[in-house]
């Protein structure tokens, strides 16, 4: 594995990359977060993460999933009163430097991204809120350091978890040459189109209606950023083939059993990553764990981010509570 060459550095003068700033600075308004960015230098590879910080209390630190942008969380953070929160753009998305993710380790870059952002804030034991890819980074690190995860909340299927994998049509990122079309046709061509996407992710046409603009416009700009292609690209490629995960970065049953800390899975009826039986199975196999189910997709904090943050905040109270 080459780290030298697998880093993709973003140059943060380029337009596209000041078109982001700009739109992720009107959707944390449209939400009333005041946020700070921050960067951290990750060690091997050598690459920057960048960082947002928001809100004042108790922390919380967030991994989203996809290519990892940490605007995707804006609606949920304003659901989640009297938190700080400190947001990961894992590398590749929201602007940090890409990567090719198939000259590296994975399950590594997850733990050690985790651990440089959690040892900057001084995150000594810390709750964890994730989805999707950023759910199985979120497990990885609960593994490596039981002691620093004091409680967990999964929103949608964790990547890899129990067999699953991503739908086909993702999958085919995996092919090459199809991939360049496939990944082509993920990339949104205009702002009005954008949300679209989210109807393949189980979100229903209603919840995608009730998107602000400002989110729109924020999800095109960080979908067209000039490292995404091949970082999206290489991510899907990396972890998964056309039939199925990868065994070697798969979150088997066996693994799952080691998680110490209690954890709140929040999962749709409609997530095509992986359906209610695996969350109930889930919900067994590890041993602190209790399960909402909603009606939604593999984005419960898009499509119902009030009712999400709701489930999130009863299951802090017990287990990470706000001092009064």
């Amino acid at each position: 594995m080459n780290n030298n060459t697998a880093v993709i550095p973003i140059d943060h003068e380029a337009p596209r990359s000041k078109a982001l700033l700009a739109a992720e600075q009107a959707l944390f308004a449209h939400y009333g977060l005041d946020h700070q960015v921050h960067f951290v230098t990750l060690a091997k590879p050598r690459l920057r993460i960048r960082v947002l910080e928001a809100g004042s209390g108790p922390p919380l630190l967030l991994v989203p999933g996809g290519t990892g942008e940490a605007l995707i969380f804006a609606a949920l953070m304003a659901a989640l009163p009297g938190r700080r929160f400190i947001v990961i753009n894992r590398p590749g998305g929201g602007m940090s430097d890409g990567i090719d993710h198939r000259q590296i380790d994975l399950t590594a870059l997850a733990v050690d991204t985790v651990r440089a952002v959690a040892d900057a804030f001084d995150l000594t034991t810390v709750p964890v809120i994730a989805n999707s890819m950023g759910g199985l980074w979120a497990f990885r690190y609960a593994l490596a350091f039981p002691e620093r995860v004091s409680a967990m909340v999964q929103m949608g299927c964790p990547a890899l978890a129990l067999g699953t994998s991503a739908p086909f049509f993702m999958r085919l990122l995996s092919v090459p040459l199809i991939n360049e079309l496939v990944v082509g046709g993920m990339q949104p061509q205009s702002i009005d189109k954008t949300l679209a996407g989210l109807r393949f992710l189980g979100s229903s046409r209603e919840a995608i209606d009730r998107q602000p603009s400002v989110a729109a416009v924020a999800f095109f700009h960080a979908y067209n950023l000039p490292t995404y292609r091949e970082s999206w690209k290489s991510l899907v490629g990396a972890v998964a083939t056309i039939t199925g995960a990868r065994r070697r970065y798969a979150l088997d049953a066996a693994a799952l059993r080691r998680v110490t800390c209690p954890v709140q899975l929040i999962w749709g009826a409609n997530d095509p990553f992986g359906g209610l039986e695996v969350a109930r199975r889930m919900a067994q196999i590890l041993p602190n764990a209790q399960l909402r189910e909603m009606d939604v997709g593999h984005l419960p904090f898009i499509d119902q981010p009030e009712e999400t943050g709701r489930v999130i905040r009863d299951f802090l109270t017990t287990f990470a509570p706000i001092a009064s």
